[in-house]
């Protein structure tokens, strides 16, 4: 068991990263979202998603984290964001690549992407959103469209 003097430092380096950590708060106008991946092409997935995680404050605006499980093994895939002006994907997309995700001899892979705060949108722009996977050019893995407000 540790002793005293050890616990009550740890308790205190604990309370000290608290205090010393700048709290995120979270976007009041979008909520974070979970968005399942689905294969494309009748490649091989048990699951996958991806979070899209908005926060209030000047230094990040978005993080967007990947997951996939049990997906085609060591396999780089390029993760694009296709971005519609309208929230339901209508029409033709912005798109851009945020990530590479590798997968590993089990064909799990991680993946994040933190995007820089920009000026404020007043009101918040709406817009829809799908994230796609690709290989070789060609999209495998991708998410319905998911509605996100950007402010």
């Amino acid at each position: 068991m540790p002793s005293k003097p050890l616990l009550t430092l740890a308790g205190l380096i604990s309370l000290l990263a608290l205090v010393l950590v700048p709290a995120a708060p979270a976007d009041q106008v979008f909520h974070t979202s979970h968005a399942a991946v689905h294969a494309v092409a009748g490649a091989p997935l048990k699951s996958g998603f991806v979070n899209d995680i908005h926060s209030n404050g000047a230094v990040n605006s978005a993080r967007e984290e990947y997951h996939l499980n049990g997906a085609q093994p060591n396999t780089s895939y390029e993760v694009h964001l296709l971005f519609y002006e309208d929230p339901s994907c209508a029409g033709s997309p912005s798109s851009f690549t945020t990530a590479v995700l590798t997968t590993n001899a089990a064909g799990n892979g991680n993946a994040d992407v933190t995007f820089a705060a920009s000026p404020p949108n007043n009101p918040p722009l709406q817009v829809g959103i799908v994230w796609q996977f690709t290989a070789n050019g060609s999209a495998v893995y991708a998410t319905d469209c998911v509605p996100v407000s950007i402010d």
